[in-house]
């Protein structure tokens, strides 16, 4: 299982990833890069920028469609 396998099957279940979070869960230390090979592939992947307790910033990546309603994203549905 490449690490495109392991990362593609985190974000389908519903896992939101840092590079932090890959690196200890996954042994992943390219996130971005993964990431991008996922977004070439044509899988629904996108990131979004979080706050973290300690007053970062980091990117956090996720399946398209899986993100929280209480996330600080906010969009408007027209038809």
């Amino acid at each position: 299982m490449t690490q495109c396998d392991i990362l593609l099957e985190a974000l389908r279940s519903g896992e939101r990833l840092t590079v932090a979070l890959a690196l200890q869960k996954y042994g992943v230390y390219a996130l971005s890069q993964r990431m991008g090979e996922l977004k070439r592939m044509g899988h629904p992947v996108s990131s979004r920028t979080v706050k973290l307790p300690s007053g970062k910033y980091v990117s956090e990546y996720y399946w398209v469609g899986q993100l929280e309603l209480n996330s600080v994203c906010s969009f408007e549905l027209t038809t």
